[in-house]
């Protein structure tokens, strides 16, 4: 899979070219074989949350040759890929209304979801409990990039102490908590039906700050 996001040039891999430079990356490729190789030859659902030019879509093409891809995006004509495989749809994960039309579109639900969108804290938030009632039982909900908060200033327009990492840490410990983008209803929902809660560390860099936290989210 690494081989795969560096052939099509995604950031999700060890290393990738950024204006012609080859630099260090995320590195998530470890992970995602790690917890989705049992899936890599079975016809699954695979939905990408910001799926940009469609570079991770290609990646995961060939990795899950019998897999059906959808990726979602704000700008869904920037789709470099197509197949019969591939269906790309509009979407901005900024509007709770637009998510919802999204998700009641979509007629069947999904072994993979990953949101690699706008990584703005409270978008991350209004996404969550829409998109995780789209999983199927054991299905896994992946977050990318989800503490970017203190390199990259402008994810948390609003300030928020309650990052998505606190907010699934207090959830899964049974911990109250407030926050004006997650309702008390949608945190009972997560807490009845996440499976298992994962955090790991990939490799990328900026000003001293790993900014490559990535979450895996398993459903009951």
């Amino acid at each position: 899979l690494d081989k795969l996001f560096f052939h099509f040039n995604c950031d999700k891999g060890s290393y990738w070219y950024h204006n012609h430079t080859k630099i260090k990356s995320h590195n998530y490729s470890f992970f995602y074989e790690k917890y989705f190789k049992n899936l890599k030859n079975k016809k699954i659902n695979i939905l990408e949350i910001g799926s940009h030019e469609g570079r991770g879509i290609a990646s995961f093409y060939f990795f899950f040759p019998k897999a059906n891809l959808v990726g979602a995006n704000i700008n869904p004509f920037q789709m470099k890929y197509c197949s019969r495989r591939i269906t790309e749809l509009f979407v901005d994960v900024s509007s709770r209304e637009i998510l919802k039309n999204l998700a009641n579109y979509l007629k069947y639900d999904f072994d993979i979801i990953i949101d690699d969108a706008s990584h703005n804290l409270r978008d991350i938030l209004i996404t969550l409990p829409i998109f995780f009632k789209k999983l199927k039982k054991d299905g896994y909900y992946v977050i990318e990039d989800a503490n970017q908060f203190k390199v990259y200033k402008e994810l948390n327009p609003y300030n928020e102490v309650l990052t998505p990492l606190n907010i699934l840490s207090k959830i899964k410990n049974n911990i109250k908590f407030y926050s004006k983008h997650l309702s008390s209803d949608d945190a009972k929902y997560l807490k009845k039906n996440i499976k298992t809660f994962l955090v790991k560390k990939g490799t990328s860099i900026v000003n001293g700050h790993n900014i490559s936290d990535i979450i895996f989210l398993r459903k009951k």
